[in-house]
């Protein structure tokens, strides 16, 4: 190839290059339109936070509000986010209590001779010893009744050598009353509390139940049951007492 064309060749390509490597002057930000479109997108977001924390949802609502007053510090939608997020998050707590409460309860239902048994129950919030599980139990049967009764593994059993006529049974932590109670004749594994109308009404206004037991290679212990989640209307059936 002659030089003149070498030449020429190259000259174009260098052009090229500079013609990719320029890089375009950037528009010029209007601050004025900027500070608009924050403000509308702040809006959007603070309807959503009003939606959620008007209508039930004071989870999604702290969460949203929480993004507003990152994102949109300085806005008009961050200022009328800080009046209310602090109420709107102790709601939120209150609502993940209520929903953790209610966990705590195991429903169950099933078929029996003239009807349906329902039961309720709950761990104790704390095991009496590793590998022993303590409940409380509340049941309707059709033909027993209603009952309330504290059950443990089959592999362990209360300790009544002392007796077990009585159990002290405190209400959110008010001092213990002695309720009377029973060891069915099937074996120690349950305790019954007779006046179990009682001690459901009793119940219903409460927290927290504590029932002091001895279990037998274990000793004595306090049985504490978060009992503030229970749902009546899971158990429908009617005392025949």
């Amino acid at each position: 190839m002659p030089n003149r064309c070498r030449f020429v060749l190259c000259l174009i390509w260098a052009m090229a290059v500079g013609a990719c490597s320029q890089t375009p002057d950037a528009p010029a930000v209007d601050p004025a339109a900027a500070a608009r479109a924050k403000q509308a997108s702040a809006g959007k977001e603070l309807a959503l936070y009003e939606q959620m924390r008007t209508g039930g949802s004071p989870d999604v609502a702290a969460s949203v509000g929480d993004e507003i007053l990152k994102k949109y510090a300085g806005t008009a939608a961050a200022d009328q986010v800080q009046k209310t997020i602090g109420e709107v998050k102790e709601r939120a707590a209150q609502q993940a209590e209520t929903r953790r409460l209610a966990r705590l309860w195991s429903y169950a239902s099933g078929a029996q001779t003239g009807g349906t048994q329902y039961t309720a129950a709950i761990e104790s919030k704390m095991a009496p010893a590793p590998g022993i599980r303590a409940r409380l139990v509340l049941r309707q049967h059709p033909q027993w009744g209603q009952s309330v009764y504290l059950l443990l593994d089959k592999t362990s059993a209360f300790d009544c050598s002392k007796g077990c006529t009585t159990l002290a049974v405190a209400f959110d932590g008010a001092p213990a009353q002695r309720m009377k109670s029973l060891v069915p004749p099937t074996g120690e594994p349950a305790i019954f509390i007779e006046d179990d109308k009682g001690f459901i009404a009793r119940m219903q206004k409460a927290q927290t139940v504590s029932i002091d037991v001895s279990i037998k290679g274990v000793g004595a212990k306090t049985l504490l049951f978060e009992v503030g989640g229970y749902d009546a209307t899971r158990l429908p059936g009617k005392s025949v007492k």
